[in-house]
């Protein structure tokens, strides 16, 4: 059965695509952040500025007005409009002495005249001051009291009004007569920016699809050159790892030849030859390991997947450390039930057992024990190795599965490991489905557990 690997190359390109559009979004975003604070700064600013400049002229006019008639009683602002001039933006303008009576008034929606009232009566500023509301309009009342609101000189087109309103005190000979208030008008100010912020948003989600769609182009094809070297790579590892693999046999066979046949050669002759096979049995394996990893990076693979009972292969590997394990005086245990069935490769779960078996030995303590335990929970089937060896610290842990890597180089060298084992036995799990998983203390040991779903078919 051809099995899928995963697409390092898919990943990574999905990876720039994704890096390089929220890079795009994010210089978008910023730019129409600015843009749109530029220009609501400047229309409120413009829009203030004007209000303020209204209500200081009208300041003038009501300070000479009040010095004049204040105990007149309440003026209406229509029998006096020398003193104020009407724009069709201005909603409402009222004069209040200091005992809260109006002094003088006007307002283009008569029927609001409370709203207007209630907002300002408890608004009584030191100094001049804005302050923004909003009014909900009731269309029916508004058109059921047609009597007050035929003096009416502005038409709302919609329910809710934006205002903006200034107030201000007003002092006849440096004393505190009333305060002035002016509303004014600012919906198509308000409905006019928020116009802009939509198709702010909507331009924004249309280049967003720009961006990732150049994004994706820009992440293919910067991916051509890398994925080009990756496959020449891939060709010469498994090239020469296939090409070293018969001089290494010749000179293994070779040197166990004259080990057999030499009976007379000297102590050094003898130690030459020792280290001589040693180090081609680690070369060896060395290539096997290469070779074992540039089929896993290949396309192509072809592996078998069969319905096998994993309690005999686990107790064959058992077997097969045994003498290497007595040698540091370490126990070797298995722990499972009587049988376990799991649908997968023989030759790779093996492999897998004697690399957990093999990394267990190698840094274990001398007179320690090891376990290999085998179970099923539901549809999982569980592998766990554990030992009471010198651990792994917690900053090494999320790489020991990346190929070539050692936690201690020179320990690992004189042990004779090159970095590859564990690399090669995540991927058995992977093509297996399953997940491996290591927890570790130094000094305590570790405990390499593997789960694998079991299929009927793979």
């Amino acid at each position: 059965m051809i099995r899928k690997r995963h697409d390092l190359f898919s990943k990574t390109q999905q990876m720039l695509t994704v890096k390089y559009s929220l890079l795009i979004i994010l210089f978008l975003l910023l730019f129409i952040i600015i843009l749109y604070s530029i220009v609501y700064i400047w229309f409120t600013t413009a829009e203030k500025n004007e209000l303020r400049d209204t209500v200081q002229h009208e300041a003038n006019l009501v300070e000479t007005f009040l010095s004049m008639d204040y105990d007149n009683g309440p003026n209406d602002r229509k029998a006096n409009p020398q003193f104020v001039t009407t724009d069709s933006d201005q909603l409402f303008y009222y004069v209040m002495n200091t005992r809260g009576e109006l002094v003088l008034q006007n307002e283009q929606l008569p029927l609001l005249e409370t709203e207007f009232i209630t907002i300002i009566s408890e608004w009584k500023p030191q100094r001049e001051e804005l302050q923004n509301e909003e009014i909900f309009i009731n269309r029916k009342e508004l058109m059921q009291n047609e009597e007050k609101n035929r003096f009416s000189t502005y038409g709302p087109k919609n329910q809710q009004l934006e205002l903006l309103m200034i107030a201000k005190p007003i002092y006849d000979r440096n004393q505190l007569v009333g305060y002035l208030y002016i509303g004014q008008n600012i919906t198509d100010l308000t409905n006019l920016l928020n116009g802009l912020f939509r198709i702010l948003l909507i331009s924004t989600l249309i280049f967003s699809g720009v961006a990732f769609y150049l994004s994706r182009v820009m992440s293919k094809r910067a991916m051509i050159p890398i994925e080009q070297a990756f496959k020449r790579q891939q060709v010469f590892v498994a090239d020469a790892s296939h090409e070293l693999r018969t001089p290494l046999s010749v000179m293994l066979s070779s040197l166990d030849i004259l080990e057999m046949e030499d009976q007379h050669q000297n102590e050094v002759s003898t130690k030459m030859v020792g280290n001589l096979k040693e180090e081609v049995k680690r070369m060896t394996g060395l290539v096997g390991d290469l070779l074992t990893l540039a089929r896993s990076d290949s396309d192509d693979q072809k592996i078998s997947f069969e319905v096998f009972d994993l309690v005999p292969i686990s107790q064959r590997a058992i077997d097969s450390f045994e003498a290497h394990a007595h040698t540091k005086n370490i126990q070797l245990e298995l722990k499972s039930p009587a049988s376990i069935q799991i649908n997968g490769n023989i030759e790779r779960l093996t492999q897998l057992l004697y690399i957990l078996l093999d990394n267990a030995i190698k840094y274990s303590h001398d007179s320690s024990s090891i376990s290999l335990s085998l179970w099923k929970e539901s549809n999982l089937i569980f592998i766990s190795v554990k030992d009471t060896g010198i651990g792994i610290a917690a900053k090494d842990l999320a790489h020991i599965f990346d190929r070539f890597y050692r936690v201690d180089k020179a320990r690992t060298r004189h042990l004779g490991g090159h970095g590859l084992g564990l690399s090669i036995a995540k991927w058995i799990v992977d093509i297996h489905g399953g997940r491996i998983n290591v927890e570790s203390s130094v000094g305590e040991g570790s405990t390499f557990l593997v789960k694998i779903p079991y299929k009927d078919s793979l």
